[in-house]
């Protein structure tokens, strides 16, 4: 679900085809034939470009990934696909054979918007302690070190972000629910209900 920073109170959704984000649908309360409004989003004006995969979005903004994660060369970029204006959000530098995910979250209390991301690099099949970085827009210069990933991520968080707290799961036994405020910059962990066999990037809001 996508929301709209204007005084509109109606929501969006964002569509996507083969994981490219393209078309903005508005879902007008007097509107009976919604997709006749769809906004074709065009790397002309909406995004950077037209293969930009969802990492999430908040209060108009669109956070997306330009590339392949454990491409070298990807970029994440934050859009007002409405307005066609977009920042480059600079990466750290990365080590070959690193496995990254990211999310992107808003903060209420501190109306501050991040980005948060797992990274974790892998030697000779060992593996160091998974990291999560956090990078505050307009605010900060460089990513902060925040605290250790209690999973490794290679994909994606998932897509539940509510009231801007991250959600996911790990990704092997989906036992356990994990989640980052992005006010307080802290994870916890809570036992997922038994029996859950849903991927940890398939997971969305419920609200």
């Amino acid at each position: 679900m996508y929301h709209k920073r204007t005084s509109s109170n109606f929501p969006s959704l964002l569509l996507s085809i083969d994981n490219y984000v393209q078309f903005l649908l508005e879902l007008k309360p007097d509107d009976p034939y919604p997709l006749k409004s769809t906004t074709v989003l065009s790397p002309k004006f909406h995004l950077p470009s037209s293969r930009m995969r969802l990492i999430g979005s908040c209060n108009g903004f669109v956070c997306s990934l330009k590339g392949w994660m454990y491409d070298l060369n990807h970029s994440v970029h934050i859009s007002n696909p409405l307005l066609g204006e977009y920042l480059k959000v600079k990466l750290p530098k990365r080590e070959k054979r690193t496995c990254v995910a990211y999310a992107f979250c808003f903060s209420e209390a501190s109306r501050q918007y991040k980005v948060l991301r797992s990274a974790v690099s892998n030697f000779a099949r060992h593996s160091k302690v998974p990291e999560l970085e956090v990078y505050t827009l307009r605010v900060d210069e460089k990513w902060r070190y925040v605290d250790e990933a209690p999973e490794p991520l290679c994909v994606s968080f998932s897509k539940a972000n509510i009231n801007g707290v991250v959600h996911w799961m790990n990704s092997g036994k989906n036992d356990n629910n994990y989640s980052f405020n992005s006010w307080t910059e802290e994870v916890k962990s809570l036992l997922a209900p038994r029996g859950l066999k849903t991927p940890s990037y398939n997971l969305i809001p419920a609200t």
